[in-house]
């Protein structure tokens, strides 16, 4: 809906409409950025059009946000109100895989850090899961201050199909700023 001088207008987006405004004829066309911004007190980051975030409240203090591509890839923020999920990484990683490596799996482990936009460095902690000809990867991260944070993981289910999901998880991380 397009609201001008307090009249309602019903539009689509990329359709050219024409309409009159104190006796002027406009024409415009309502058009989507290819990338939208996903804003939060605690954190912002840019995310594809093409995608729609899921949020979901965990628990009392907790909430998800997820964006997940059709092959199962993509990334999850758990926001904490009421602690600092600093300390949570290592178990959110052996969480993830723990199915896979009692299944068969081989990990590899290749942690590193990152740079977020607003200039924190958080540790990655990186996670690449092989059997027989398929790899998955997972990244758990966490940013905490007094009382609140984050925990950030990625997850590309099948490395050889993922291209969706490597483009979720790559503006994310391009754009991941904290508050």
């Amino acid at each position: 809906m397009l609201k001008i001088n307090h009249k309602e207008y019903p539009v689509s987006l990329n359709k050219e409409y024409e309409i009159s405004v104190d006796g002027k004829n406009l024409s415009f066309m309502l058009t989507q950025n290819d990338t939208l911004v996903y804003y939060d007190s605690l954190f912002s980051f840019k995310y594809l059009k093409d995608y729609k975030i899921t949020k979901l409240v965990v628990a009392e203090g907790i909430e998800q946000i997820m964006i997940m591509s059709a092959e199962g890839s993509g990334m999850a923020i758990q926001k904490y109100g009421t602690l600092n999920p600093s300390m949570l990484s290592e178990m959110m990683l052996n969480e993830v895989t723990k199915e896979s490596l009692s299944y068969g799996y081989e990990m590899k482990r290749m942690d590193y850090t990152r740079q977020l936009i607003s200039g924190e460095s958080v540790e990655v902690l990186k996670a690449c899961l092989t059997y027989k000809d398929g790899t998955s990867i997972y990244e758990v991260s966490s940013y905490g201050k007094k009382d609140e944070g984050l925990i950030i993981m990625t997850i590309i289910s099948n490395q050889s199909i993922s291209q969706q999901g490597q483009d979720i998880i790559n503006t994310m991380w391009k754009s991941l700023s904290v508050n």
